[in-house]
């Protein structure tokens, strides 16, 4: 699989947009990760300055309404954080919730408006798993990270196993919409079962680090409960 495409692409950004306009995505999706999310979310951005200098440009790719971006801002107040989605209504969210020193730009992970080595560090916190092209998406964020950048993916990712496939066949496609039906969304609530769709699509944890270490020099995954998982790489591979 190299991403989602065509009309699951327009489908998956149309459901992330309507359900943030009801107040609906994030809260159910919290509750989807028993709100382990949260706690994961600060993870994934702490190692974007672990044990290094503080980052003073980063990149919150596919941000969504900004729970994201509002967690890079608290770790790192003095950055210049850069939120970027497809979604226009997602953008203005973003940057409204987190505040001062934080743009907007409207992209998509396949094609970044945005100069080579603009970035020290970029995160994707549940958003990878939408883009039209993995492989694409992850040589951009090889081409917008610094020499020494950090690149931090926080996502859901393809079982590789028929044991965690069950899993999540039943978390994503039955335990997800029950909640959202439950937490007040309506029948909008049964958008939730279309994640099923998009981990279906995803790389495998092993199919992750092989393509990312094509693109950087130092890469790790290290999985989470529910089927979470963190990807971290470092150093952009530059063509010779």
């Amino acid at each position: 699989m190299s991403g989602l495409e065509g009309e699951l692409w327009n489908l998956i950004v149309d459901d992330i947009q309507r359900l943030s306009t009801k107040g609906c995505y994030e809260p159910v999706s919290d509750a989807i990760s028993f709100y382990l999310a949260r706690k994961l979310r600060v993870l994934a951005a702490a190692l974007i300055g672990l044990n290094r200098d503080p980052p003073e440009a980063i990149l919150d790719a596919g941000c969504g309404p900004g729970t994201s971006t509002k967690v890079v801002r608290a770790l790192y107040p003095r950055a210049k954080v850069v939120a970027m989605d497809p979604g226009a209504l997602n953008l203005l969210r973003a940057s409204r919730a987190a505040g001062d020193g934080t743009g907007a730009a409207q992209g998509m992970f396949e094609h970044m408006p945005f100069r080579e080595g603009s970035f020290d560090g970029a995160v994707a916190m549940f958003s990878f798993r939408d883009a039209a092209n993995y492989l694409m998406a992850l040589d951009e964020f090889s081409r917008v990270l610094k020499d020494d950048g950090r690149l931090a993916i926080l996502d859901l990712y393809r079982p590789e196993n028929s044991l965690e496939l069950a899993m999540s066949l039943m978390q994503f496609r039955y335990i997800g919409p029950a909640i959202g039906l439950a937490m007040g969304c309506g029948r909008d609530g049964l958008k939730f079962g279309d994640i099923y769709r998009t981990v279906l699509s995803m790389l495998t944890p092993s199919q992750l680090v092989r393509e990312a270490s094509r693109r950087f020099r130092r890469v790790s995954f290290k999985p989470t409960p529910f089927l979470v998982g963190i990807l971290y790489a470092e150093g952009p591979r530059r063509p010779s």
